[in-house]
């Protein structure tokens, strides 16, 4: 009696704990999921395509799939140490960058016990050049909401902040410029053309409005562009200050992976400044435009046909800021064909007086 009271109170424990004894095989299953979780894939090396997928599973210590079970799925998560998440709901994904990641997985706050690694390799052959999606943003510096915005863009996963370029286009305040060939500031243009006239209004490679204040619906956004427009050209940027006629030299060469119409632009920033002066960084604001071609938002009369592998340039003065040149940077950006409207195929930063050369994907 006494060793089948003992084998009883055992199991009664292990369901309340939430723990299996791995000795003790007379353990019968209980309804809920119990630790330690596995997960697992089905391939651990994959083409960084954008179409090869890796499937997981996540396994309880009885070897049951929660990722088969509907109800189960929806409190699992899984991520990688490198930022990639697996969408909610979703039992696989893709990869559109080389590299090594390693993931996790947590069902109701507990983490999976192990860590898998994946390879995803061969970038190159999908796509050439480097990645960058413009992420554009109306604000303000009266404007309450944007400091929230702000906090998002600045909290995205570090895979995010190396394939996107922020541009800050100021809507009616001190740092507002006009926009070309308009009566309106640039941030104005943005917000009534892509948030029905109020800020802040950001907007990715002028295609995808983002209305949500979250760093992980930023990221997502950032990732499904990156898939579904690779991009089809790369860009070199250099710049210098001219010291005799007091004048930023820019020139930005693009160069086609597999030809096309083109239109190239550049737009000058100014980053890290607290306004008012001396107040904290609450007020603190970068990535400020503060000059750019008529071309930010639309095409041009400057569209040019590219052939593969064939280069053009495109090169312009703007006046020197009196701010520490250490604290300006320049843009290039080349537009395509989005419909009737315009797309950014690609965009870089760098600052002034260094060269961006290209780069290119593995």
């Amino acid at each position: 009696m006494k060793k089948i009271f003992y084998l009883t109170a055992a199991l009664v424990a292990a369901a309340c704990s939430g723990t299996v004894d791995p000795g003790d095989l007379t353990q019968e299953a209980p309804d809920e999921y119990v630790a330690p979780y596995t997960l697992s894939v089905d391939r651990t090396e994959v083409e960084a395509s954008g179409s090869d997928y890796v499937t997981f599973a996540l396994k309880d210590a009885y070897g049951r799939d929660l990722l088969a079970d509907m109800k189960a799925l929806q409190s699992v998560n899984i991520v990688s140490a490198e930022g990639q998440r697996v969408t909610r709901m979703e039992t696989k994904t893709s990869f559109i960058a080389n590299g090594t990641y390693h993931f996790t997985a947590t069902f109701k706050g507990q983490e999976s016990e192990n860590t898998v690694e994946i390879v995803a390799k061969n970038r190159g052959q999908y796509e050439k050049y480097h990645k960058n999606v413009a992420i554009y943003k109306a604000t303000a510096t009266w404007c309450g909401p944007c400091a929230f915005m702000t906090r998002a863009l600045e909290g995205v996963n570090e895979d995010t902040k190396n394939h996107s370029v922020e541009l800050c286009w100021h809507y009616q305040d001190e740092l507002a410029i006009n926009s070309p060939g308009t009566a309106y500031d640039c941030g104005t243009v943005l917000a009534n053309y892509y948030g029905g006239g109020g800020v802040p209004t950001v907007v990715l490679d002028l295609v995808t409005p983002v209305s949500e204040k979250s760093s992980s619906i930023l990221e997502t956004e950032v990732w499904q562009l990156r898939a579904k427009y690779p991009a089809t050209c790369g860009l070199k940027l250099t710049s210098s200050v001219n010291s005799s006629t007091g004048m930023i030299d820019i020139t930005a060469e693009m160069t086609s992976s597999t030809g096309g119409e083109y239109d190239l632009g550049l737009a000058l920033l100014l980053n890290d400044q607290v306004i008012p002066s001396g107040t904290n960084d609450e007020g603190k604001y970068t990535h400020i435009v503060r000059a750019t071609t008529g071309n930010y938002c639309m095409y041009s009369t400057a569209i040019q046909k590219v052939a593969k592998d064939a280069s053009i340039e495109f090169s312009q003065s703007v006046p020197a800021p009196s701010d520490d040149v250490s604290k300006l940077s320049v843009v290039a950006f080349a537009l395509v064909k989005n419909g009737e409207a315009a797309r950014i195929d690609n965009i870089v930063e760098a600052k002034v007086g260094t060269v961006k050369d290209y780069v290119y994907n593995e």
